[in-house]
């Protein structure tokens, strides 16, 4: 059994299957749409990196609107974290 991968693994394999999410898998078919309409052939690994980046940042906006993976500081805390770097 060959063992599958997602987009949102590290390194993808191209002698491995993906496995796409069906949001994933539009995004892959509109890259591809899109290189066939500029008439330069198609990348297929250039199409998988574009909709993984495309997923990783529509995956970032809804963590954004439901609040996910989102950390909040007062204003004061802010303060103290900047005043606190040794930024030279």
């Amino acid at each position: 059994m060959i063992e599958a991968q997602t987009l949102e693994q590290e390194n993808i394999d191209a002698n491995k299957i993906i496995n796409f999410a069906p949001a994933e898998l539009k995004l892959f078919k509109d890259e591809l749409d899109k290189q066939l309409e500029e008439g330069n052939g198609i990348d297929i690994l250039k199409a998988i990196r574009n909709a993984r980046y495309l997923a990783e940042i529509d995956r970032r906006i809804e963590d954004i609107k439901t609040g996910r993976n989102i950390i909040t500081f007062t204003a004061e805390e802010w303060e103290k974290f900047v005043n606190e770097q040794n930024i030279s």
